[in-house]
């Protein structure tokens, strides 16, 4: 049911034979040798060398003569190198005298963890749970916990359950709340809405009238009667491959929300934004993120921020007045792409980012 711990996320792969490669840019200082640390990320170690960290399948480019690329691990060195004019990452042997290119893949390790793409552990529960109700009726037409004899309102692990619905025996079984609805906040169209992961449960036997027994194997929260059930993406299911790319062209979005509902977020943490599998949005995409330009109120040449200024200068000092410039503070990469939301992990960021913020390709 869960995320081998030690399978990785990770592809390094060419781009089609028909696509042009973009030019890497070296970031000025970058180490011609480095020593893998605990902790390190491919992202990250990218992000030494390059100053767009999104091109690292280039820099980590597979080298056709080596017939099994290999994994790096803590303590490992990597050497740059220039193949027909073009920089490439490979782990120094020999004291340097030959440098082999990499290409880490799915691979199962039991003496040590080689280095991942992405902290895994911050987006393993969203590839695993998460789900996003299209319209409100999706969430009507699933099963739905009845109760149990001992007549709890909060249920927990252990419990014998009844369910209103046809549940296959032996089938896993996620269960969930409908939550937030997600609405676009320009045009009011419905987004999505929120499905709360509540716990899992394992689907015992059919009854009469339409019912299922389960037993309630795991909780997140206590479970109530009416949560919903769905069931869980089998193992071999959950696609964790992700090659990084400048995302497509298409207008700009905003993020929604956070996850964690924090006011803000950094490095590693979710966001969840308005655009989706409708504007050509898939795993993988990485966008810019940008802080709105803070509005103003002039008054004879006496400025100040809006949201300090009375309600007489916000209603006649600030109509039609040109907010300061928007600006980059962060890039996002997509994991997980619904029809209109998508969740992204913030891999760079200058600043925290908030709901509201602008997200577009750059």
């Amino acid at each position: 049911m869960y995320l081998k711990q030690t399978t990785f996320a990770c592809l390094l792969a060419l781009a089609s034979q028909g696509a042009q490669a973009q030019t890497l840019s070296l970031k000025s200082g970058y180490p011609s040798n480095y020593v893998v640390q605990k902790g390190d990320t491919l992202w990250d170690i990218s992000g030494k060398y390059l100053d767009q960290p999104w091109l690292w399948p280039q820099l980590w480019n597979i080298n056709a003569q080596i017939a099994n690329p290999h994994w790096i691990y803590p303590g490992d060195v990597l050497q740059l190198s220039w193949i027909n004019g073009q920089p490439r990452l490979g782990k120094a042997v020999q004291g340097g005298k030959r440098v082999i290119t990499l290409s880490p893949k799915n691979h199962y390790e039991s003496k040590a963890n080689p280095i991942p793409t992405l902290p895994l552990s911050e987006i393993g529960p969203f590839m695993q749970t998460d789900h996003i109700f299209a319209t409100r009726q999706e969430s009507k037409a699933l099963p739905y916990i009845l109760g149990e004899n001992e007549g709890h309102i909060g249920m927990l692990e252990g419990a014998t359950l009844y369910v209103q619905g046809d549940l296959t025996p032996g089938q896993d079984y996620g269960i969930y709340r409908p939550g937030t609805i997600y609405k676009d906040k320009k045009t009011r169209e419905l987004l999505g809405q929120e499905a709360i992961f509540v716990g899992t449960a394992h689907a015992q036997a059919r009854l009469a009238k339409d019912r299922s027994r389960i037993t309630l194997t795991s909780n997140q929260r206590e479970v109530y009667q009416g949560d919903k059930l769905m069931p869980l993406p089998a193992q071999e299911s959950l696609s964790a491959l992700f090659t990084p790319r400048a995302a497509p062209v298409t207008g700009p979005g905003y993020v929604v929300e956070l996850p964690s509902k924090a006011r803000g977020g950094g490095k590693f943490d979710i966001v969840l934004i308005n655009k989706g599998a409708r504007d050509q949005m898939a795993p993988g995409d990485v966008l810019d993120v940008q802080r709105p330009g803070i509005r103003l109120t002039d008054k004879y040449g006496k400025v100040s921020y809006r949201d300090f200024s009375s309600l007489y200068d916000k209603g006649f000092h600030s109509a039609g007045r040109t907010p300061l410039p928007d600006e980059s503070i962060a890039r996002i990469m997509l994991f997980k792409v619904y029809d209109k939301l998508s969740y992204g992990m913030i891999l760079q960021s200058q600043d925290m980012v908030s709901t509201g913020y602008k997200v577009s390709n750059f």
